[in-house]
């Protein structure tokens, strides 16, 4: 290990503000694996306290400029250490979703738990994706399995405030699902999705910056299945409204999950309707910490459900914002624009049920 050592800090960017060692870049838990580049071989680093990771509503590109140091290695040597590691990692938990359900904030809730320590979307994992969708032509060999589940295990830190990493993915990165079920049988997974007319409500009252992004979103994920050749008149949604778009993706993402799902049967792959949570945030969070292997006490869950968590705004703590405010702003929402979901569910419910994407998600249902 030694030799390795000092090999490996030659290729760093040093950084006046911290001091790198082997132990440190694989098992410190104020280093965070961020970033890297393919073409260039290097591996990116952030160095940030607990407490600022945990406070975080995301650990993504916003989150860059509140790290106190960054630094570059070798991704090479990078994984020939992580390689040759004899300290076990604590086994994380995943949380995927197709957006706009709620998902920070459940994962916010989990984390006041002493029990998990939520890294609310990493960085890594939408620039795997990224990678993954530029090579779609590839099938994922020796190389990606290792590069994919490296970074997963570099992100599981012995976090002195949780014990279990609680990984919620971005919507962008659910094409790395499939790979996490088959490269690290045996996590548990947990997809948070939602009725149609609430994500397309949840899209509306977004601002029109957000909505015009969803025909690009659409055009990533129907990269990621055989979702157009099933149905090929969903397959340009540049031609879409944003509207449009917005209910294509949510039929593709709950298909492409499907498809995940029926090849990964004995997966412990679990989806929760994000209504049951706003219903019932108490009875939720105990059956998910439970799924997550944590048996949480009367005292944990009212922690986990305190006010100060649910009447806050989950992507911008200071700012109120209750679960009654909400349901109220989505009625107001759903009032105004009556025709237009009314068109939205006419167009794509059917394709929905013709495919049987509900009937599959409600029998992998958490609750169930």
């Amino acid at each position: 290990m030694r030799r390795a050592f000092w090999y490996v800090l030659r290729v760093f960017v040093r950084t006046r503000d911290c001091r790198v060692t082997v132990p440190a870049l694989l098992f410190d838990p104020e280093f965070l694996v961020f970033d890297f580049v393919p073409d260039q071989g290097l591996t990116k680093f952030l160095v940030a306290s607990e407490e600022i990771l945990d406070q975080s509503p995301f650990i993504d590109i916003r989150f860059e400029p509140l790290a106190q140091a960054q630094f570059w290695v070798s991704t090479a040597d990078l994984l020939a250490l992580e390689s040759r590691r004899d300290v076990p990692r604590p086994g994380p938990a995943f949380i995927f979703h197709h957006a706009f359900v709620c998902s920070t904030l459940l994962a916010r809730c989990l984390g006041r738990s002493n029990a998990f320590f939520s890294l609310k979307e990493p960085w890594i994992l939408r620039r795997l994706a990224d990678v993954k969708r530029a090579r779609s032509d590839a099938a994922p060999g020796p190389a990606w399995r290792e590069l994919l589940c490296a970074y997963v295990n570099l992100l599981c830190r012995n976090f002195r405030t949780g014990r279990v990493p609680l990984i919620k993915a971005t919507n962008v990165a659910n094409n790395l699902l499939e790979d996490l079920l088959q490269f690290m049988p045996g996590q548990r997974v947990l997809y948070l999705y939602s009725d149609l007319e609430s994500f397309l409500i949840s899209v509306l009252r977004k601002s029109d910056d957000t909505k015009q992004k969803m025909p690009a979103l659409a055009q990533s994920f129907l990269q990621d299945g055989n979702f157009v050749q099933r149905v090929p008149h969903l397959g340009k949604p540049a031609q879409m409204t944003p509207l449009q778009a917005s209910a294509a993706v949510w039929l593709v993402s709950l298909y492409n999950l499907q498809r995940i799902a029926s090849r990964h049967s004995r997966a412990a792959l679990r989806t929760l309707d994000a209504r049951d949570f706003m219903r019932d945030p108490p009875g939720t969070i105990a059956h998910v910490s439970r799924f997550f292997g944590h048996e949480p006490d009367t005292a944990e869950i009212e922690r986990m459900t305190d006010r100060a968590v649910l009447e806050a705004n989950a992507k911008d703590p200071p700012q109120p914002y209750s679960p009654g405010q909400r349901r109220i702003d989505m009625d107001a929402t759903a009032s105004r624009h009556r025709r237009e979901l009314a068109d939205m569910r006419d167009w794509i419910e059917p394709l929905a049920a013709e495919l049987g994407v509900l009937d599959d998600l409600r029998a992998l249902h958490l609750a169930a």
